[in-house]
């Protein structure tokens, strides 16, 4: 049996992702997983969408506005939502709460990226 570990990344604050607070990335040929703290009044993306892959968002901590074209819903720890791949929609989270939330993005890891905005 091949044990291989995923590979990890730690990155400092806006090091590499201009919205995140804090940010750890595991990482296999396959699998993208983004923990990520949202600090109040932040967003954690700017608006976009992605062409090939849909994009699973699991809420840890804290509380969350999920935006998706003209929609949105109020995400609390244990709450998830998937946007899905070419909707053509925008979408993104933002923290509208006085408390620090924390989220879990999974996705397909993609060698390009398939973001649009």
């Amino acid at each position: 049996m091949d044990f291989n570990k995923a590979e990890q990344r730690q990155y400092s604050v806006r090091e590499n992702y201009e919205f995140a607070e804090s940010a750890q990335v595991c990482l296999t040929d396959q699998i993208f997983l983004y923990q990520e703290r949202v600090a109040s009044g932040k967003c954690s993306s700017k608006p976009h969408y992605h062409s090939k892959i849909d994009e699973v968002i699991y809420v840890l901590n804290g509380e969350l506005v999920a935006y998706e074209g003209e929609e949105s819903i109020v995400l609390h720890a244990g709450d998830s939502v998937c946007f899905k791949a070419n909707s053509k929609k925008n979408h993104y989270l933002k923290n509208e709460s006085q408390e620090e939330a924390e989220i879990l993005i999974f996705r397909s890891n993609l060698k390009e990226s398939d973001v649009i905005s």
